[in-house]
């Protein structure tokens, strides 16, 4: 049975897949590496914009109050409204936690449109305001993998976003997540209990989803991650013209993140982890602090296209 994504696929192309590499320590495990495409030595952030808030709603809310909104024709638009409501408020560039939810946006899309893995159920709209925070991880998504004797095993994505000036302490940061949600996941263990069958409209999908999270004994199951990590593009070509600039970003970039591999290895290693598979999503933006907050102060403003109006 094939339970459907959330998100829009019509957008998702705006990411250019630039590097894919598998690597194996015990479990197979992958990093990609996607670029936007750039206009004038500058990324498409039009484009960008114009996706998430194409899917904020799907990422915000679950199944069956989309699917009620869909009936109701002015609905829509006020479920946007409330949407963006509850993202967390852009104050001062100080703030370390400012834009920090573009990240989790970012990887929700990566794990639906690039892994297949849906959500689960979305951890944002359970906040009683905007500027309270869920405990646990950024997201729990998951799909369905065969092993080699046929057998059907449910894997829960817990997903954990970073965005970063430094990819190194991007990593660094979301591996010390995962070994904090490891040590204690209770959160995401109650809310799977409380608010899961919420987030399906058709009863199959509902009761194939209950059979492999909720019954007891429960079929097998296991965990894996998804980590999104944004960061600050290295290459600055001020001297390139346009074409020579457009080859040399993507081949700074793929040398950069392909150069993380072992970092990687080294804290799964560090770590105790290797029993675990991990998905990894990386995607350079010009300025990434400064980057995540700008975006979502123009979301919280209701914005209808990305400008460069307000940036810090």
């Amino acid at each position: 049975m094939t339970i459907k994504a959330t998100s829009n696929d019509d957008g998702f192309g705006i990411f250019k897949e630039i590097a894919n590499e598998c690597f194996d320590l015990v479990n197979s495990n992958r990093l990609k590496l996607f670029m936007l495409e750039t206009e004038n030595k500058l990324f498409n952030y039009d484009e960008l914009y114009e996706y998430i808030l194409h899917n904020l709603v799907a990422y915000v809310y679950d199944r069956r109050k989309i699917d009620v909104a869909k009936k109701i024709n002015t609905e829509m638009y006020t479920i946007l409204i409330k949407a963006i409501d509850h993202l967390r408020s852009v104050e001062t560039k100080e703030d370390k936690g400012s834009g920090a939810e573009l990240g989790e946006i970012l990887l929700y899309l990566f794990l639906e449109q690039d892994l297949k893995a849906p959500k689960l159920f979305s951890k944002v709209e359970l906040k009683t305001s905007a500027e309270d925070y869920i405990k646990g991880s950024d997201a729990i998504h998951f799909k369905f993998r065969k092993t080699d004797e046929g057998k059907t095993i449910i894997q829960l994505i817990v997903g954990e976003s970073k965005i970063n000036i430094k990819i190194k302490s991007a990593l660094s940061s979301a591996f010390s997540s995962i070994s904090t949600y490891l040590n204690d996941h209770k959160q995401d263990s109650l809310l799977l209990d409380t608010h899961l069958l919420n987030q399906f409209v058709d009863e199959e999908e509902a009761n194939e989803i209950k059979r492999y999270v909720l019954q007891r004994p429960r079929p097998k199951r296991e965990t894996a991650f998804g980590v999104f990590i944004g960061y600050t593009n290295p290459y600055k070509g001020e001297s390139d013209d346009n074409d020579t600039f457009d080859m040399k970003i993507i081949e700074e970039n793929k040398n950069l993140v392909l150069s993380m591999k072992q970092t990687i290895i080294d804290k799964i290693n560090e770590f105790k982890i290797s029993n675990y598979q991990f998905n990894f999503y990386f995607l350079p933006f010009h300025d990434a602090p400064k980057d995540r907050r700008h975006i979502i102060k123009l979301l919280k403003e209701k914005a209808s296209v990305y400008t460069d109006k307000g940036r810090e």
